[in-house]
């Protein structure tokens, strides 16, 4: 998204750069100036869907060598040893002197990702990062964004009505595949609740702590 409007900057995005210049041109974008409402509008007027995958692009602007990634400071401690210390890599290589500015873009992801919202682009929820803890990881950036807690659990829901898919396998129902997790808690209420899986049934088996402990991971 950002991209779009940092032409004068990066004509090539081939490189790590499509991913600099969003640190050193993000926090300046306006986003009430003209040419990002007319886009945002043209995403609504053409039905366009945006999956964001906030967490690995805010992760990529305000992680930092030597501190665990926010994005997976509250399931850390759960994952194998050298899983837990790649977390600790930080993200991209900030210039001198430019540490705020990259931690002012990762807030910038933020407030575009609500825009998008307050404009009716469907969000479905995506990650580009470690396969299951990181979807919750991006609920909660939508919840921080402003998005309210039951319009980003529907995030997930998206994905299957935009494949066409919703129809058979996202309801519990007679002759439905019913694949779905159990949640201890109330992720309507508190987002972070969505991690708080204590079943997963999935072609009619039933998992659970055995399911973490198989791939490492201990059990929440």
């Amino acid at each position: 998204m950002f991209l779009n409007f940092l032409f004068d900057k990066l004509q090539d995005t081939r490189s790590p750069a499509r991913f600099t210049a969003l640190g050193e041109g993000a926090a300046t974008l306006d986003l009430d100036s003209a040419d990002v409402r007319s886009f945002i509008q043209l995403l609504a007027d053409t039905h366009t869907v945006i999956d964001p995958t906030v967490p690995v692009f805010h992760s990529l602007l305000t992680d930092r060598v030597g501190t665990v990634s926010v994005a997976y400071a509250a399931i850390a401690n759960r994952l194998p040893s050298q899983i837990r210390r790649s977390l600790l890599e930080g993200g991209l290589p900030v210039p001198e002197g430019q540490d705020q500015q990259y931690r002012a873009a990762g807030d910038a992801l933020l407030r575009m990702t609500k825009r998008l919202y307050d404009a009716g682009i469907t969000p479905v929820a995506g990650t580009d990062a470690v396969p299951d803890f990181t979807l919750q990881g991006e609920l909660e950036m939508y919840v921080r964004a402003g998005v309210p807690a039951p319009e980003a659990c529907i995030a997930m829901l998206n994905a299957a009505k935009v494949l066409a898919r919703e129809a058979k396998p996202v309801s519990i129902a007679p002759g439905k595949l019913a694949d779905m997790i159990r949640v201890e808690g109330d992720p309507a209420r508190r987002i972070s609740h969505v991690g708080n899986t204590g079943l997963v049934i999935k072609d009619g088996k039933l998992y659970e702590s055995a399911l973490y402990r198989s791939i490492g991971v201990l059990p929440r």
